[in-house]
């Protein structure tokens, strides 16, 4: 499925976004996975049956959405490897 804005919450951010804004070892993990191919697909939204998605997937979306909530629109960071789970929201700390 590719990303709408639809069903955003009163505050225009996806309510999947805010919920996972506090657990950062997930939304990095959806970053690190939720990656073009070179056709311009998402290589996580692949399966045997279809050649995917159209990037960004809305996974993807949801992820970088949860990551600017947690870290702040004006704070975020080149994009981290996967064992820096260790980065926390501000906001749970």
């Amino acid at each position: 499925m590719h990303s709408t804005h639809d069903n955003l919450g009163d505050d225009g951010t996806n309510p999947l976004a805010s919920v996972i804004s506090g657990m950062p070892e997930v939304w990095q993990r959806l970053l690190e996975e939720h990656v073009p191919d070179n056709y311009g697909r998402c290589l996580a939204c692949r399966n045997a049956s279809t050649a995917g998605v159209p990037w960004p997937c809305t996974l993807q979306v949801i992820a970088a959405d949860a990551r600017a909530i947690c870290l702040g629109a004006g704070e975020l960071p080149p994009e981290r490897g996967a064992d820096d789970a260790s980065a926390q929201c501000p906001a749970i700390r």
